[in-house]
């Protein structure tokens, strides 16, 4: 079994994902495929089926080194006949009461967000509740048929907060209608509303949907992969500052998804969210040498050792590229445990002593 984790630092619990497979949804999205997203798991969990799971991930967490949390993804937990839920839940339920597992997840649409409804959640242990907003952009949202609008997602937001769920949103860059500046203000939304977490995707054109038919007839264009990564980079920058933490950039890669046909076109890596680190660390090791003369002799870099790699870049493309800047260094880096991620200092031969965080990686 592949295991996925969302890759951050205040996000320390183990995320046990059992996907209810578009369960939920009064209406499907154009882009949305979760045959090919998730994995090809059953309409229906049976207890059975979910015991397996969960009891694999506990196995392999056998040390109880990170506290877990059981997590409903892949449709809308609050739109499932309440028997369905009930039955989800006292699975989960029986985890938590035996201590094995800390709380539950659940990811849901924001127009079936209520006061009721939360008052359900809370009462089966539901700490965390991921709402997919795509888009604050009213016509976006219509374009890819999503039956309701930005304010219903507002509306939903500020409910869990005053109810005390920890919340997150999922944005999506690239959907159909949309551009940079739309995408901006949907960033700009979040950072108002301020969620403790955020996951960020780029579309990718999955096959059998209906954005696959506007782009076999050349009706939608996806973003190409340094586009992707621009604007991922950008949400970064915006989000991050303001308290909320990206949990994951990029969709993870199934099995499903590298079949051949299965993706038709968009950004997609198999690294995604390490390119966008990638090029974090470029960016801001740029603003760092800002005023460092071009002439330099020596670059001496201090960098975490867990990002390494990022700081060099994939194939070392961003080492490469401060060696066109600069063109007479000779670049060292040094990796230290004690550094933490996302510091990058520098000494040059002249006595310049730099350094700059990059903001979320810590």
């Amino acid at each position: 079994m592949k295991r996925t984790t969302d890759h951050n630092v205040m996000q320390k619990a183990l995320v046990i994902p059992i996907f209810i497979m578009n369960r939920g949804c009064p209406e499907k999205c154009t882009y949305c495929n979760e045959k090919i997203a998730a994995g090809d798991y059953p309409q229906i969990i049976s207890k059975d089926l979910f015991n397996a799971e969960v009891e694999s991930y506990l196995r392999w967490n056998k040390d109880k080194l990170r506290s877990a949390q059981i997590a409903f993804y892949g449709g809308s937990f609050t739109g499932l006949d309440t028997a369905y839920q009930n039955h989800l839940l006292a699975w989960a339920g029986d985890y938590i009461r035996r201590g094995l597992v800390e709380s539950i997840r659940i990811s849901t649409r924001p127009d079936l967000i209520d006061e009721d409804t939360l008052v359900f959640l809370k009462k089966h242990g539901i700490k965390t509740v991921e709402i997919g907003a795509q888009s604050f952009e009213d016509s976006v949202l219509k374009s890819v048929n999503r039956s309701h609008d930005a304010a219903t997602i507002t509306k939903a937001v500020l409910l869990l907060k005053s109810h005390g769920f920890q919340t997150g949103l999922h944005l999506m860059a690239g959907l159909p209608g949309d551009n940079r500046e739309g995408f901006i203000r949907s960033l700009a939304r979040t950072v108002e509303l301020k969620p403790d977490m955020a996951r960020i995707h780029p579309v990718l054109v999955f096959n059998h949907t209906p954005l696959a038919d506007e782009y076999r007839q050349g009706r939608y264009q996806p973003l190409g992969l340094t586009e992707a990564v621009d604007l991922c980079v950008l949400a970064w920058e915006m989000l991050t500052p303001a308290g909320i933490s990206i949990i994951r950039l990029g969709l993870q890669t199934t099995p499903e998804m590298s079949r051949a046909g299965a993706v038709l076109a968009g950004p997609m890596h198999p690294a995604f969210g390490s390119l966008v680190h990638c090029a974090l660390y470029y960016q801001y090791t740029i603003k760092l040498l800002e005023g460092v003369e071009q002439n330099v002799r020596q670059l001496r870099f201090d960098i975490s050792e867990q990002e390494s790699s990022h700081f060099r870049g994939q194939r070392s493309e961003n080492i490469a590229r401060l060696k066109e800047r600069y063109p007479n260094a000779q670049i060292l880096i040094d990796t230290t445990p004690a550094t933490a991620r996302g510091r990058i200092s520098v000494q040059t031969d002249t006595g310049e002593s730099l350094s700059v965080s990059i903001p979320g990686m810590n």
